[in-house]
């Protein structure tokens, strides 16, 4: 298995999703979590030194709940970057940086919700809200 930094495998993730032909807009919003990402974790730390008790930090921290300001950030948000920080630990999988995912179980499913996200009360949980008029939920909406 190739040693890889976070920072290194991030800006190969971050290209990779560029090549599928994903849209600028996607990119950035994607390089801003990846950017949230590598600032908790460190850039130069090896992407195999990171386990599921790390990652259960990160859903619990203010740098993914809240703000610079201090105030929180706005439910979808949080979720979106659990969602990249998901997708991208399965891509690192994939592309043999990684033996194993470092996800506890609630960020492994589909749709996250306070559990995942270190969040207490059931405002803005995606898992208890009625989403007849919208369909059902897909995590990569």
């Amino acid at each position: 298995m190739p040693e890889i930094t976070l920072g290194q495998a991030m800006a190969e993730y971050l290209e990779h999703l560029k090549e599928a032909g994903k849209s600028e807009r996607t990119i950035y919003t994607y390089t801003r979590d990846a950017e949230q990402i590598t600032g908790f974790f460190g850039a130069q730390r090896k992407l195999t030194s990171i386990l599921i008790p790390h990652v259960g930090k990160f859903l619990k921290s203010d740098v993914l709940l809240k703000l610079p300001n201090g105030t929180e950030r706005a439910e979808p948000t949080v979720r979106k970057t659990v969602r990249v920080l998901r997708m991208f630990f399965v891509w690192g999988l994939a592309m043999g940086y990684i033996e194993k995912l470092p996800l506890p179980k609630p960020a492994l499913s589909k749709v996250e919700g306070d559990v995942s996200c270190g969040r207490t009360g059931d405002a803005g949980n995606a898992a208890t809200r009625d989403t007849s008029a919208r369909g059902s939920i897909n995590a990569e909406d």
